[in-house]
Formats: C-alpha cells, structure tokens, sequence
C-alpha cells in the first residue's frame, strides 16, 4: 500500500463502517469533516474539508474497510464513554508495515480524533499524525 493511499484512507476512515450495538453513537446524514495532517517531509500541515454522507448509527474501528488488496490489521479496541481507541497495523510496499494509534470522540453530532503512523523503510523512520473535526451539517442528498 502506497502512502498516499494510507492518507486517503484515514481521511474517509470514519465513512466505511456496519452497524452494531456496540460503537460510538453518531447521527447518520452528510457531515463536513475537516482533517489536519502533518509529516516532518512537509513544510506545511495539509488541511483538507470533505463533505460526506453516513449512513450508520454506530461508528466502529473493528469494521474500518481501509484497502481490500492489503487489507490493515485493527486492534486493542477500547471504549469509554463517547471515545473509542485502537491500534492499526498497515502493511507497506515495502513490506514494512505502518504502525499507528487512533481515537475519536463522538457527541453524536461532532466528532473530534487524532491518530499518528510510523513505520521505518531502509533505516529511516517516516509517519504522520493526523486530526480531524466532523460535525453533521443536514440530511444525506
């Protein structure tokens, strides 16, 4: 899996999962979620706005569908209250395999999370972090 595809993937992480009783509580309709990623290669953070449609009630980290070819590996998933926790592990081109933590709280109409990945290819250490804001802003189209 490319990196570029990595970062794609968390951007629209919270857009791909199933229902279940147990989760996080999110309000299905189109939200807006705002993501701010930040790479010791880049001079910048990237900041990048999506709008999206949810369909589900329940957000859960164990149904993310990251990458069907090389699919990434969820773990440790935790739940306290409004704010869920994981481990994912992605495997790389390389065969190196990308290492991360993530968490997201939802309020039912926001959600807020960060998360970072690591991963080292040929001696050399590279990741990101990564944050992002969603708010529900009306009904699906």
């Amino acid at each position: 899996m490319r990196l570029s595809t990595v970062l794609a993937s968390f951007t629209a992480i919270f857009l791909t999962c199933t229902v279940n009783a147990e989760g996080l509580d999110v309000e299905p309709g189109q939200w807006e979620m705002t993501t701010t990623m930040t790479m010791s290669m880049m001079p910048q953070p990237q900041v990048t706005t999506d709008i999206e449609c949810i369909e589900e009630d329940k957000l859960r980290p164990e149904d993310f569908d990251m990458d069907e070819e090389s699919p990434c590996s969820i773990s440790e998933v935790k739940y306290e209250g409004n704010t869920g926790s994981w481990s994912i592990d992605c495997p790389v081109e390389s065969g190196a395999v990308m290492k991360g933590q993530w968490e997201v709280t939802s309020n039912g109409d926001t959600l807020s999370g960060k998360g970072n990945m690591t991963t080292e290819i040929a001696g050399q250490k590279m990741g990101f972090n990564m944050s992002w804001e969603g708010k529900r802003i009306g009904d699906c189209n």
